[in-house]
């Protein structure tokens, strides 16, 4: 079982939002899932940089020889995200999280900080990941971790949704003056400037009189 081919969107500002955004056009009736296998929970870990090379080389062989545990590990990880987003967006919209989502991140970062160390690197320290290479659900780790320094520190006050009626991705706000709207200008800034501007065209047609016809004249030429 082999990464995933889907390439993500890593405009959040924290890993964790990233993974809570790996749903597009959430709010449409028709969204796009991104994480469908363990393939793409690995392709996301890999992009992100989360977990090391050698931990992301030893998961695929890992995942071929148990694929009901990878398929349990993927369902854990869209139960996790869809956690974290409701727990963010509750939290960006100014309500508090839903305790029984809170009680899924708990249960989660648990987990992994039964696994989790530090260890000397350089003139300082960096977490590292127990037996990362052998646990299908270690790719959740790394997230978990965003989530509890994300929710502990004043960057949570930066926690902004995007502006779309139709995407609802979260990301911290780190534009200067704090007035970013969208979690990507290029993508739907620009679709909303774009209906901005059609419905101006419209609105201009609509208010613009019709030529007057003499009578027993028609416009038509001929």
């Amino acid at each position: 079982m082999e990464r995933g081919e889907t390439a993500f969107d890593l405009t959040a500002g924290a890993l964790c939002l990233d993974f809570a955004n790996t749903v597009e056009r959430r709010l449409t009736a028709r969204p796009v899932e991104q994480l469908r296998t363990y393939g793409d929970l690995l392709a996301f870990s890999w992009q992100t940089g989360s977990l090391s090379a050698d931990v992301l080389a030893a998961l695929p062989a890992e995942a071929r020889l148990r694929p009901a545990d990878a398929a349990s590990a993927v369902q854990r990880a869209v139960v996790l995200r869809e956690a974290l987003h409701r727990i963010f967006l509750a939290i960006a919209s100014g309500d508090g999280p839903d305790p029984h989502d809170l009680a899924v991140l708990n249960r989660a970062l648990a987990d992994a900080l039964s696994h989790a160390s530090l260890e000397p690197r350089g003139d300082g320290y960096v977490w590292s990941w127990a037996g990362a290479d052998r646990f299908l659900d270690a790719p959740l780790w790394p997230i978990v971790r965003s989530a509890a320094d994300l929710l502990t520190t004043p960057a949570l006050a930066t926690l902004r949704v995007c502006a779309s009626e139709r995407c609802a991705w979260l990301f911290v706000d780190t534009s200067r003056n704090g007035s970013r709207r969208w979690c990507d200008m290029r993508t739907c800034g620009n679709r909303a400037k774009a209906r901005r501007h059609h419905a101006r065209l419209r609105a201009t047609e609509a208010a613009t009189p019709l030529p007057s016809v003499p009578r027993g004249r028609s416009l038509r030429s001929g």
